[in-house]
């Protein structure tokens, strides 16, 4: 007997997969208004029901009022009031596709949280979904290296496979137990993060190079960026950071002060930190607007 499935959420990583698994039916999306997912679906003939991220009442009424067996959310940006949902749908389970290894990175941006915190290793989990954010059983997982050519658009990337290859996996899983199959408890130390606008600011003066490095591609893709202050007061938006080598370079700045903008070029500055000198690939609206040469 064929599983009904909802999905849920704004991401279409996984759409390809539930649609071509045997083991499940989509009929129908409930997607965030303008999402990846609504247009997707949309393209490929599924029922869509669209809300706006503000309208969580109306799409939870949605939820319960669509027949399903398994409910799959992948990028929701609310917490489900699974206890609710279960007292109204006892028969069916609530999985969630999340963008990390669980335990670690636990909430709404851990992708950023990778390169922000140094992670090891990224990846997907399809998890059996609970009270709380991302906590509850594992049903698959899949894990990689995060190796330093992994700038974040390309973290991006690489995380929608993983999370493709995670849900074939859940999902061939629970085919074989016939959707019995309970999940592993999560273990290791786990860790949270969700995106603040704090974490997107960084004072050149008082931050080492690898610190501002480490900032600058956390937040690298252009609907980001991270906002650099220098000792004048100026600032620039950085979408990728290097440490500058050259010896000359070294020398020819070396009386400058922490904070100091020492070189524009094309769409790069040179900066100086605490304790080095780093090269910023700027956001094209402040190539010409925010930064002058010194």
């Amino acid at each position: 007997m064929t599983t009904r499935l909802l999905l849920v959420g704004q991401r279409d990583s996984v759409l390809d997969v539930v649609l071509d698994h045997p083991a499940v039916q989509l009929d129908c999306c409930i997607a965030i208004a303008g999402s990846h997912l609504e247009r997707s679906a949309r393209q490929r003939g599924v029922r869509v029901r669209s809300f706006d991220k503000r309208d969580k009442s109306a799409a939870l009424a949605a939820i319960v009022g669509e027949p399903f067996d398994l409910l799959l959310s992948v990028g929701c940006p609310w917490l489900l009031p699974i206890a609710e949902l279960r007292q109204k749908r006892p028969t069916a389970r609530f999985a969630n596709v999340h963008p990390s290894c669980l335990p670690r990175l636990r909430g709404n941006h851990p992708i950023n949280g990778g390169i922000l915190f140094n992670e090891p290793h990224i990846g997907a989990t399809v998890h059996w979904m609970d009270e709380d954010f991302d906590t509850g059983p594992i049903v698959a997982q899949r894990c990689i290296e995060r190796t330093s050519d992994l700038d974040l658009g390309l973290l991006y990337a690489v995380v929608r496979m993983l999370e493709a290859e995670a849900t074939q996996a859940a999902l061939d899983t629970l085919a074989a137990s016939g959707f019995a199959f309970e999940g592993t408890p999560q273990r290791g130390e786990p860790s949270y993060y969700t995106r603040r606008r704090s974490d997107r600011e960084c004072d050149a003066a008082t931050v080492t190079s690898s610190e501002l490095i480490r900032r600058v591609r956390a937040f690298g893709v252009p609907t980001q960026g991270c906002i650099v202050r220098f000792a004048s007061g100026d600032s620039v938006v950085a979408l990728d950071a290097e440490p500058i080598v050259n010896e000359y370079l070294h020398e020819r700045f070396a009386a400058a002060p922490a904070g100091s903008l020492l070189l524009r070029y094309d769409e790069h500055v040179l900066v100086r930190t605490c304790d080095g000198i780093v090269k910023l690939r700027l956001a094209c609206q402040c190539c010409s607007s925010n930064v002058a040469p010194q």
